[in-house]
């Protein structure tokens, strides 16, 4: 059984919040201070050397405003099926 980091569906709710993160300007390191992480954890988890947890993934899709985003609702609803 594959791990989940490898998981198509993980890898490409993944790559949605890195191309969120770049569209709206935000360094890994920024981000990284808004969910309490340092800016290597930010850089493994884009790479999948590193796997988001649940609470680091809410800090994160505050930190990206998903609920400004109506794109990145989609995406978060697509991953977890739950609506937002």
């Amino acid at each position: 059984m594959n791990k989940s980091i490898h998981d198509n569906l993980y890898q490409k709710l993944i790559s949605e919040l890195t191309q969120e993160r770049i569209r709206l300007n935000i360094s890994q390191g920024e981000l990284a201070m808004q969910v309490r992480l340092n800016q290597s954890d930010v850089s493994k988890i884009e790479k999948f050397e590193r796997r988001l947890d649940v609470l680091e993934f809410a800090m994160i899709l505050k930190a990206l405003r998903v609920g400004e985003n109506v794109r990145l609702q989609s995406i978060v609803k697509e991953f977890t099926g739950v609506p937002l």
